[in-house]
């Protein structure tokens, strides 16, 4: 999963739109979708933030600890 689509996931889980979740960050109510329509990435402390008010947080955890309720972000694929 990509981190728009994690951050997608986790508003709705919380019954957010991405306007109420980009609205409880101070925001303009077209922030989390313009981001995600432009294919960027937002930096580790933006997702956190973005992630929070849905009531999820950002944290590294063992690979074979991943609790199965966690949304997960995957690397991306190595360059050739």
């Amino acid at each position: 999963m990509k981190a728009y689509d994690t951050v997608r996931a986790a508003a709705a889980d919380a019954g957010l739109s991405l306007s109420e979740l980009s609205r409880s960050l101070g925001r303009p109510s077209n922030y989390v979708a313009n981001g995600a329509a432009r294919g960027s990435t937002p930096q580790a402390d933006t997702l956190a933030a973005m992630l929070e008010p849905c009531g999820y947080v950002l944290a590294a955890v063992p690979r074979d600890q991943v609790p199965a309720a966690a949304l997960v972000i995957d690397a991306p694929a190595p360059r050739a």
